[in-house]
């Protein structure tokens, strides 16, 4: 057993630490586009912000592959076959990425016509048509990055994933002014377009910085790669294919769960809009904390799935805590700092008062969330993507969306609207709970190529 691979709480305090900074450093990919595109006039900021916004649901799906494959080589990780294992893994990702690519240049193709559709500014259009096409052309890149990315992390040089991240931040702002401000600018067709390339390039930059720095540290650990074995690959690349299918679907269920009830409390007004958003930027930064934490839980659960003769039951247990204690500490500093965090992101006209209640309505339901995406990311592990599909699609549009559209259209009330999502959180982690609890009895063996 390698010493990173020990679940202690050092051990996942620091993996967690890192996984903290990566979600906030992130985070400042698309503040940095905005804030560049910014001089360019008001029209290209909403269309690079409705483009990422847009793209977050796209590429939800697509790197649910990544998250089923994680899952594998951690287990791989912990049972110390990584070495026989990965090249199996990584030629049935690389195949999967591939489908995945096209599908994307599919979707750029018909870009335009479907923004068109579903009745975008027209004036807006071939904006957000530059931006999302370019962006569509580098999916496989992200893929590619994510995948490495994880591979780092796994296996234990979580700090240079962190350093490849922060180099991709500064090759992004780069970019962005030379593409925008030189005379390089001449070359692209519109601001979007420009900003799109500048990611794109970023995200190329770090999948060969994660690449290189991957095949290094595992030069330094003596490795000695097996090649990949036909029959090995196409039982991965069906267990991948299906397990990724399930939860990319589950990402863009909960994508969807986020989007359409603010798209509902937009109709109460202006005030109440503005508020609802504020609330739900700080939100958004707060659960940088539980998510890293979650992350820790995905792989340190992995390795223990790997290592033989693990206490699962136990694991589970220590993880769950190991996730509630800082979880419950962030957030109590955020209630109690709420009024001054939302006068930092306040502007002139904001009603303070709604946009700490509607604050307190996301934190209302934070023990369910806590269970609900800890549990779902167990599950990854052993391979159930067709239950996170099925469950959080039938939350999302049996409870979700119908408990929200009910707290604004009939009840005219922005905090249940917002807390109403709670109810379906606790629904999901009940129903993962149980499916998690006949894995870890049933002693369920995952199997990797």
């Amino acid at each position: 057993m390698r010493e990173h691979t020990r679940l202690t709480v050092g051990n996942y305090a620091g993996f967690a630490g890192v996984m903290l900074a990566v979600g906030l450093v992130t985070t400042g990919f698309g503040m940095v586009d905005l804030l560049m595109v910014a001089p360019k006039g008001v029209s290209h900021v909403a269309a690079v912000g409705q483009g990422s916004v847009l793209l977050m649901g796209v590429s939800a799906f697509f790197l649910g592959v990544n998250d089923a494959f994680a899952g594998r080589l951690a287990i791989a990780e912990g049972e110390g076959a990584t070495a026989r294992r990965l090249p199996s893994l990584a030629a049935a990702l690389l195949v999967t990425l591939a489908l995945c690519q096209l599908a994307a240049l599919l979707l750029a193709a018909v870009t335009e016509p479907v923004l068109t559709l579903l009745r975008q500014d027209r004036d807006l259009v071939p904006l957000l048509g530059d931006y999302m096409q370019v962006r569509l052309y580098g999916v496989g890149v992200v893929m590619l990055y994510a995948a490495f990315n994880e591979a780092l992390k796994t296996c234990g040089a979580k700090n240079r994933s962190l350093a490849t991240l922060v180099l991709g931040f500064g090759v992004n702002a780069l970019f962005n002014w030379v593409f925008l401000e030189t005379g390089w600018a001449r070359f692209f067709a519109s601001p979007e377009s420009a900003v799109a390339t500048a990611t794109v390039i970023a995200n190329t930059v770090m999948a060969a910085t994660a690449a290189w720095m991957f095949a290094a540290h595992m030069r330094t650990r003596g490795e000695r790669f097996d090649g990949p074995k036909r029959a090995a690959v196409l039982r991965e690349l069906r267990s991948t294919s299906v397990s990724g299918a399930g939860v990319g679907a589950r990402h863009v269920n909960d994508y969807v769960g986020s989007i359409v009830p603010m798209t509902f409390i937009g109709t109460m007004g202006v005030k109440t809009l503005a508020a609802s958003v504020i609330a739900a930027n700080i939100y958004t930064v707060f659960c940088r904390v539980p998510q890293a934490c979650v992350q820790a839980t995905f792989v340190y659960y992995g390795y223990a799935v790997g290592q033989e003769g693990a206490d699962r039951v136990r694991t589970v247990r220590t993880l769950l805590s190991y996730t509630a204690v800082p979880t419950a500490v962030a957030a109590l500093l955020v209630v109690m700092g709420s009024p001054w965090l939302v006068a930092a992101f306040a502007s002139p006209g904001l009603d303070h008062s709604l946009a700490v209640v509607l604050l307190l309505a996301y934190l209302l339901y934070l023990p369910a969330y806590i269970f609900d995406q800890s549990l779902s990311t167990l599950l990854v592990v052993h391979q159930r993507g067709a239950v996170l599909f099925v469950a959080s699609t039938l939350a999302t549009y049996l409870l979700t969306i119908p408990l929200s559209w009910y707290a604004v259209f009939l009840l005219d009330s922005a905090f249940l609207a917002v807390a109403s999502n709670g109810v379906a959180t606790a629904v999901q982690a009940a129903v993962f709970w149980r499916m998690l609890r006949r894995e870890v009895q049933v002693g369920t063996e995952v199997r990797v190529a």
